[in-house]
């Protein structure tokens, strides 16, 4: 399963990264919590518009 990461995930990878995971931890951990999207061609293009918005918000949490 590819997803799009929407915040930094331990072990796996930073904020806009690519992953492949297995399909269930997707599934039951990433997209329920809302780390990750799933990496189709809209959701990439709505995700590169909104890249400095959570960009932003990931600075603004790691600095409090």
């Amino acid at each position: 399963m590819q997803l799009i990461l929407l915040e930094k995930v331990a072990n796996l990878g930073n904020l806009g990264d690519k992953v492949n995971v297995k399909a269930g931890y997707g599934r039951n951990y990433l997209l329920p919590y809302g780390k990750a999207t799933a990496a189709t061609a809209a959701n990439v293009a709505a995700f590169e518009e909104r890249r400095a918005e959570l960009e932003k918000l990931a600075a603004d949490k790691k600095a409090s």
